[in-house]
């Protein structure tokens, strides 16, 4: 699946090895990347688009915040990515799976 904006996304290469980010942005060879713990927002990570892995398309509020370039914050990133992670395993394909608890 074409990575794009808002994603989820897991790297695999780097020091960063096996941790999750939403893509703020992408260009044809790089994604920018944060987590709002490690990577914050006003500082993120370019990555090679090659060293990540597509993990979840989000149906979250904070998806359609990133995607339409709306203000948010480190903290709603990091409360979203909890969730997440929370939730992940719980689908029959042993993927990531979105659960809202707010």
């Amino acid at each position: 699946m074409e990575i794009e904006k808002s994603h989820i996304v897991i790297s695999l290469a780097g020091r960063d090895k096996g941790s999750l980010f939403f893509v703020l942005d992408r260009d044809a060879k790089s994604v920018l990347l944060a987590d709002g713990k490690s990577r914050k927002l006003d500082k993120p990570k370019r990555k090679n688009i090659t060293h990540v892995r597509f993990v979840s398309e989000s149906s979250a509020d904070i998806a359609s915040i990133i995607k339409n370039g709306g203000k948010v914050s480190d903290k709603d990133l990091r409360k979203w990515l909890a969730v997440f992670k929370a939730g992940a395993g719980n689908d029959k394909g042993g993927t990531y799976v979105w659960q809202k608890t707010m």
